[in-house]
């Protein structure tokens, strides 16, 4: 059995849309469509994900149209859930601002879609000694900014929360 648009070139073959998703998202959303071809990016305009596995098409309450209404991070955390708490020890701004406070969720030109090229700039962003993080969160590494301590990443590994070490050693 074959489905109504089947025979349609540029008909979408489900949900009787006009067009395929990402197709019909990116008519109009045109300044997304360039974030998917950066160099790490989601794979949506590969197939592999759709726009609605992570957008709600319908509108909604949620920030941006995200799918679930648990949270603007709940689309994210269906994916990647050893990212999710509850945890021990919390990253405060996982808790607060959510993963876009460190990733860029369509396409970056970073790995793992990072804001900055290397992770202690953006460790670095929060945690200085110029920038007064608050009672609960260290003021910025007191140890040597040299080469060693470069990836902040090599030595703090559970980054997003930890269940066993208060600053995210494993």
């Amino acid at each position: 059995m074959t489905t109504p648009n089947a025979e349609k070139p540029g008909f979408s073959t489900i949900r009787m849309l006009k067009q395929n998703d990402p197709q019909l998202c990116t008519g109009c959303h045109t300044e997304v469509k360039p974030q998917f071809t950066m160099p790490f990016h989601h794979k949506v305009l590969e197939g592999t994900m759709r726009c609605s596995d992570c957008h709600n098409p319908h509108g909604g309450f949620e920030l941006k149209q995200t799918r679930l209404a648990t949270g603007a991070d709940a689309a994210c955390i269906k994916c990647h859930v050893d990212k999710q708490g509850p945890f021990t020890y919390e990253h405060a701004p996982v808790k607060t601002e959510g993963c876009t406070a460190c990733h860029i969720p369509h396409g970056s030109a970073n790995a793992r879609l990072l804001r900055y090229s290397a992770v202690n700039q953006l460790c670095l962003t929060c945690h200085s000694a110029a920038h007064d993080v608050g009672a609960t969160e260290p003021a910025g590494p007191q140890h040597n900014q040299n080469a060693q301590y470069a990836n902040c990443t090599a030595c703090h590994i559970k980054i997003h929360g930890s269940r066993t070490s208060p600053v995210f050693f494993r």
